[in-house]
């Protein structure tokens, strides 16, 4: 039963570690003076990273004959994180952590709440209420203080 805020807990020191991560590529991009040189820096080391890890675990690597049974969109998903970390090197700098993922997250929380409704990629459905869109308003509103103070 506690396993749920447990779990929650540990969402935000990983949210949490996000806000280190954007900071530290960005000033990464700073070194480099190219953002999408960061952005490749920073995917290189977490392949490498992911590697390491996948050899420790003994996991393996996926066989091409079921890579080639996954719906290609699927894959769009790495494109997706390269969008949003050279995102990230490129707006720090010019409206501040904490309005960056302010807005992420609310960004997120606009399209999770549609595929939660929807159940969109097979997840369960979570109806979107007047509490969830009340939360999410909420949450902008905040992203607008955070930025005009």
């Amino acid at each position: 039963m506690y396993i749920k805020y447990i779990l929650t807990a540990v969402a935000i020191f990983i949210g949490g570690l996000l806000a280190v991560q954007g900071s530290m590529n960005s000033q990464l991009g700073g070194y480099l003076k190219q953002p999408l040189q960061a952005s490749f820096v920073n995917f290189f080391v977490g392949t490498i990273c992911l590697l390491a890890v996948n050899l420790l675990m003994r996991t393996g690597m996926p066989k091409a004959s079921l890579l080639s049974q996954i719906p290609l969109y699927l894959f769009f998903g790495g494109i997706l994180g390269a969008i949003f970390v050279s995102s990230v090197v490129i707006l720090i700098p010019k409206i501040g952590v904490s309005t960056l993922l302010g807005a992420t997250i609310g960004g997120q929380m606009i399209v999770a709440s549609i595929i939660d409704h929807y159940s969109f990629f097979n997840v369960d459905v979570h109806p979107i209420s007047i509490g969830r869109t009340a939360g999410i308003l909420c949450l902008i509103i905040g992203i607008f203080l955070i930025q005009r103070f």
